[in-house]
């Protein structure tokens, strides 16, 4: 069966299924790929011992958000240290970006394949009242449209929640490394 075979005889939750989670890998590369360049960035920040040293780090995220605290001109240290605190907020949002939506196709997507099933076992029984229990195929077809909308809601829920637990995690080690190297930057230690 081909892949077009098999799109244009699915119900709707398959697409449905499908779509999304095209949608779920689009964020995972995304995800990978900004990841890789935190990583990148990471490592150049690991070799830094004052903030001086920006100039030698490639443009990310981090030498933004380290040059906007650098150079800023506030007149106290408590609106100082609200300032870092919103900066490493935004860090922290940065990297956890489509963490959320692949946490909640994690959890949708099996609750979506439940109302496939629901409409399969309704279609067995409405091929049972129409033409009774003479034809067996019609059982077959309701029971195996059951079996692949609860397949798939749960393909789809175990590969959205295994990157959204692995980003989840890959997420809050990058902000704590990250936290701790600015403290260390900014209270003038070597780090």
């Amino acid at each position: 069966m081909s892949i077009m075979e098999f799109w244009s005889h699915s119900d709707w939750v398959i697409k449905v299924l499908l779509l999304v989670l095209g949608v779920v890998l689009v964020m995972v590369f995304e995800k990978l790929y900004h990841y890789f360049l935190n990583y990148k960035s990471m490592q150049q920040l690991q070799n830094m011992n004052t903030l001086n040293e920006l100039d030698t780090m490639d443009e990310s995220f981090i030498k933004e958000t380290l040059l906007e605290i650098k150079n800023f001109s506030g007149s106290s240290e408590a609106l100082f240290n609200s300032f870092v605190g919103v900066k490493l907020d935004l860090y922290e949002h940065y990297m956890m970006r489509y963490v959320t939506i692949i946490g909640v196709v994690a959890i949708l997507s099996p609750m979506l394949g439940l109302i496939g099933t629901f409409i399969g076992v309704w279609h067995v029984f409405e091929g049972v009242g129409n033409i009774g229990l003479n034809d067996p195929a019609v059982i077959a077809k309701g029971i195996k449209e059951v079996i692949i909308d609860t397949m798939a809601g749960l393909v789809v829920a175990v590969i959205a929640m295994i990157f959204y637990k692995t980003f989840e995690f890959i997420g809050a080690k990058s902000v704590t490394k990250f936290e701790e190297k600015l403290y260390k930057l900014l209270r003038g230690q070597d780090a």
